[in-house]
């Protein structure tokens, strides 16, 4: 993709029939679950936090629309972080200003995106 550096085929069976290859949502939960960690690590750092090592994983709904296609009502985000030494108001607050940097995030308008965040 772009610069070259993604190389993901995908089809209507790895979509639907649950063959090994990736699809469209997959990319997305990619691209969320990297834009978020990143926004996250900028919102930590104005914060002078340091957070150690973050790792992120995500899942989504896939769910029928009326007009025959599908919708992804919602996002669910897991945020481990190694070092949790300082308080949550501080991790709520930089979280909210990941989401408001994050692209993606602000693409997903509409879309109930849910972080949850643990020990790594």
């Amino acid at each position: 993709m772009g610069s070259g550096a993604l190389v993901a085929p995908f089809t209507y069976n790895s979509r639907f029939k649950g063959d090994t290859e990736t699809n469209p949502e997959e990319l997305l939960l990619a691209a969320q679950a990297g834009c978020l960690t990143m926004a996250l690590a900028a919102a930590l750092q104005e914060k002078q936090i340091d957070p150690g090592t973050i790792e992120t994983s995500a899942e989504l709904d896939l769910v029928s629309h009326d007009s025959g296609g599908y919708r992804i009502p919602s996002v669910r985000v897991e945020i481990a972080l190694s070092k949790r030494d300082w308080p949550q108001e501080k991790l709520d607050e930089a979280l909210e200003r990941a989401m408001d940097m994050c692209p993606i995030c602000n693409a997903l308008g509409g879309t109930d995106i849910q972080v949850k965040f643990s020990d790594g």
